[in-house]
């Protein structure tokens, strides 16, 4: 049985000369081998590419940069004795890859307490399941991460429902953020209804802005030592706690105003 092992292979190789190449660059290291590999399937990389290009806001080049990754995953994972083509196969981890990649850079443009608490759903998610030994219901979920049913489901639109064809479009429409509340005071803990409005009005600041009311609220700093760290006098920097907090009491009336409810 052992022996007539490597003639299925010898069989294979002749069938698909990539198959001769993989074989020399896993054995050998023979980085000429993955060049023809490459370019043997360079049509079925730039297709894959200039089919994700045309629908997200991508440059080419860095999703170009992707798709050699992925093809790179399809050379060392692609199984020799497997009845698939290896074009097909690059053609799946490719198309992966770049999904993958812009799922992540979707993610990324989410606000920051968006982020964080998905990293909790996902987390009480996968840790649920091992205790239950099913998919918990959002219940559990959401007793869990002390949110609302209603605010985990939001949350999940928010930050999942970005498939590659609205990743350009603003993506936050459809999203009722007035459902994500905590369930329950925490102590020591900002709801998360109140960390949205914070994160919000934090962001219509300039850089400057915001570095000024981090360093004062966040670390305690006077406007002195602030001054003396960004080289401002001091009464510039009182200006500029004077004016941030303005601007962020400004937009919360705005936004009560506009939604109806206090947050």
């Amino acid at each position: 049985m052992i022996a007539h092992a490597p003639a299925v292979n010898v069989n294979r190789a002749a069938q698909d000369p990539v198959v001769c190449l993989i074989e020399a660059y896993r054995e050998r290291g023979d980085r000429r081998a993955v060049e023809q590999i490459l370019a043997m399937n360079v049509k079925i990389l730039n297709h894959v590419v200039r089919r994700y290009v045309s629908t997200s806001d991508e440059p080419y080049e860095d999703l170009l940069q992707v798709g050699y990754v992925g093809m790179m995953k399809a050379v060392n994972g692609y199984r020799l004795d497997s009845g698939a083509k290896f074009s097909s196969y690059a053609y799946s981890m490719i198309e992966g890859e770049i999904k993958h990649h812009l799922r992540d850079t979707a993610l990324v443009k989410r606000p920051r307490w968006a982020r964080s608490l998905h990293a909790k759903v996902s987390e009480a998610t996968n840790r649920l399941t091992n205790e239950l030994g099913r998919p918990p219901l959002i219940e559990e979920v959401a007793g869990e991460v002390n949110i609302t049913p209603e605010g985990v489901s939001e949350l999940m639109k928010l930050v999942c429902d970005t498939d590659v064809l609205s990743l350009d479009g603003g993506g936050d429409e459809g999203v009722d953020l007035s459902v994500i509340k905590s369930l329950h005071y925490e102590t020591f803990a900002l709801p998360v209804e109140d960390r949205i409005v914070l994160e919000q009005a934090l962001d219509s600041l300039n850089e400057l802005q915001r570095k000024v009311v981090y360093l004062f609220f966040y670390k305690d700093l006077s406007q002195t030592e602030i001054g003396r760290m960004l080289s401002l006098p001091q009464r510039k920097i009182s200006r500029i706690v004077a004016s941030a907090t303005r601007s962020m009491r400004n937009g919360h009336v705005a936004d009560r105003g506009a939604g109806g409810r206090e947050v």
